[in-house]
């Protein structure tokens, strides 16, 4: 690998106002949607049957319920492939290098109710307040963030579903980007691993990634993918640039593009750390050896890469977590020091904040509490309006059961969980 295929930059434009208007452009800080235009086109697929368009800023006193995704408008302006790869038919040429161009401070969110895969029977449960303690809570509520509401057309395959709603989603971030491809960015972030390295630790960063594979019993079902598979495979080996250009997206995928920890190790790169790699290892296998196998591929690849530490951090739930904390303990046994990175389980589930204790995870940093169970927030009182479906299902912290909720009243906590550590809130325990 040259050096310039170790190099990103990232141009930088920042966003102020996302408005709706009459053309498709950015100016000023300024993103103004054709939201009329942009719906036109997209319709054109036949597997979609509505689409609206609204916008939410910080303050707002708006509830936006049955999110899917958030996605950071982003081109790629020299290198190869397209940002989000493998996606709806998007090209899967390898990403992570040359320059590409950011809409700073705003996303799109990624709103409907469809069901994510054959075989799910859950509701999307994720909803996010733009105004008080729920805004503070996530990133998002200091985003300006335009909000698609796709309905997809009945007696289409859920799978199909999935894939035109995303696929909607990525063709406007396209549009918007594209707006400000040809002009010169307000900064440009650089994130450079050909520096020299010589004496540092060489630190890797594990993502662990639930696949739908497990319980949809389909090699295509929606979820976060990377380069456009989600179903169960043995590690990848990515470049830390690879996911600034949206390598691993489909859920989750502001958050990733945007990943706190990738994006510290990099800039620690050639200073204080050796950053060698991205290890995206799949969660919820089936069988306990098919997790044990996981666990010591990861540990493998590390000696490949003659770490000297990783971090270890994962998306989702209990199944998922056994093959976390196998790795773990595989990255140990072979001398790379790990550092977990992880929710916890809230003290009203009844459960313990970690599901197995384990010698090796001697070192944890935690994000806080999962899901809405958590109590992290302050009673989230009405809002004004709601964009979403107004019945939603949540955990009630009491008795850590689902149970239904008119959205446009008062909740216990914001159903968002920070995987990532984007969230500023600090404890220290003696």
């Amino acid at each position: 690998m040259s050096r310039a295929d170790k190099r990103l930059e990232l141009g930088i434009f920042p966003v102020t106002d996302v408005r709706l208007g009459a053309a498709t452009a950015y100016r000023d800080g300024v993103v103004e949607v054709d939201a009329s235009g942009l719906r036109e086109s997209l319709l054109r697929d036949v597997r979609l049957d509505d689409i609206r368009f609204d916008v939410v800023h910080p303050g707002d006193r708006i509830r936006v319920t049955t999110v899917r995704d958030q996605v950071e408008p982003r081109v790629k302006v020299a290198g190869q492939g397209v940002v989000y790869p493998g996606l709806d038919g998007r090209p899967v040429d390898t990403v992570g290098a040359g320059r590409t161009h950011v809409l700073r401070g705003m996303s799109i969110f990624e709103v409907s109710d469809t069901r994510w895969y054959p075989g799910h029977d859950g509701d999307v449960e994720t909803y996010l307040d733009m105004f008080g303690p729920g805004g503070a809570a996530t990133p998002f509520g200091s985003l300006h963030n335009l909000c698609m509401m796709i309905t997809p057309r009945g007696g289409v395959h859920v799978e199909d579903q999935n894939q035109a709603i995303h696929g909607a989603v990525l063709k406007v971030s396209d549009a918007l980007a594209e707006t400000v491809r040809d002009l010169e960015p307000a900064s440009v972030e650089v994130s450079n691993l050909s520096v020299e390295c010589s004496g540092l630790p060489r630190i890797v960063y594990v993502m662990s990634l639930r696949s739908p594979e497990h319980y949809s019993n389909s090699q295509y079902a929606h979820w976060t993918a990377v380069y456009g598979i989600t179903r169960l495979t043995p590690p990848w080996l990515l470049s830390p640039n690879e996911l600034f250009d949206g390598a691993v997206s489909g859920r989750a995928s502001w958050e990733i593009v945007n990943n706190p920890v990738a994006r510290g190790l990099s800039q620690r790169h050639g200073s204080e750390v050796n950053f060698v790699g991205c290890i995206v290892i799949r969660t919820r296998w089936s069988a306990q050896s098919e997790k044990f196998l996981t666990a010591q591929q990861v540990a493998s690849l590390c000696r490949t890469l003659r770490a000297d530490g990783a971090v270890v951090g994962w998306d989702s739930g209990g199944n998922d977590f056994m093959e976390v904390v196998r790795t773990i303990e595989a990255c140990e046994k072979v001398g790379v020091k790990t550092v977990f990175l992880t929710m916890e389980e809230s003290p009203a589930s009844g459960g313990p904040p970690l599901l197995e204790p384990l010698p090796e995870a001697d070192a944890i940093v935690t994000t806080g509490f999962h899901g809405p169970a958590g109590g992290r927030v302050a009673e989230l009182s009405a809002p004004e309006r709601v964009i979403g479906r107004r019945e939603i299902w949540r955990v009630d912290p009491t008795s850590n059961q689902f149970v239904k909720h008119d959205a446009g009243g008062p909740l216990s906590a914001i159903a968002w969980a920070d995987r990532y550590g984007f969230m500023k809130e600090t404890a220290f325990g003696y």
